[in-house]
């Protein structure tokens, strides 16, 4: 055996050791996004969907969320069902109506159905929290400004990076001062929902 044989041989033996020892590449799909505490960013356009109150309400929710990393785990056909909690602030606008603006906040769990992979979920979450808006006196206008407030959502959220995400989905929302006025001229709004996830 040559020198020059023996030092292919040599570097192809190192080579093989280099490989056997090296960590393996962890892929996304090994990390599991609801293990994360997770920041989300959404902005909705949401309109009146009852009869009451008279006035054609829309609202432009801006909502800032904190969602805990996974408090339950269980696997249903195959994927992973997660249970985690949401932490919401709400700044929302009134493009149409006699007040101007709702800020709020809100609070309330989140199911998450990750399919094969965990590069996307179905998402589904309702709660509710408390908040003031501007009230006037204008007949139909909500009646103070302390009002509570009640939201369903869901949605599908796509990563297309292992800690960013990508949202769409419906965003239902209930305003109300809970009676404390008579009449409660309680307003149900529905509309799309857009957001960016991030978690860490």
């Amino acid at each position: 055996m040559n020198a020059l044989t023996a030092a292919r041989l040599s570097a192809v033996s190192a080579c093989a050791c280099l490989g056997a020892c090296a960590p393996p590449t962890v892929r996304l799909a090994d990390e599991h996004p609801a293990e994360h505490w997770t920041l989300d960013y959404e902005s909705a356009a949401i309109w009146r969907v009852t009869h009451t109150p008279p006035i054609p309400y829309v609202l432009l929710p801006q909502m800032l969320s904190l969602r805990t990393p996974q408090h339950a785990n269980m696997t249903v056909g195959g994927n992973d069902l997660t249970m985690r909690s949401r932490f919401s602030l709400l700044v929302e606008p009134i493009a149409s109506g006699p007040e101007s603006l709702y800020l709020g906040l809100s609070a309330g769990p989140s199911l998450e159905y990750w399919l094969a992979g965990h590069q996307a979920c179905c998402y589904a979450g309702a709660g509710g929290g408390f908040g003031l808006i501007d009230s006037t006196n204008v007949p139909g206008g909500q009646g103070q400004d302390f009002t509570l407030n009640w939201y369903a959502t869901g949605g599908v959220r796509y990563y297309p990076q292992a800690n960013l995400a990508l949202n769409a989905g419906v965003f239902f929302q209930h305003l109300s001062n809970g009676g404390a006025t008579d009449p409660n001229p309680g307003l149900n709004c529905l509309g799309p929902v857009l957001g960016l996830s991030w978690h860490f």
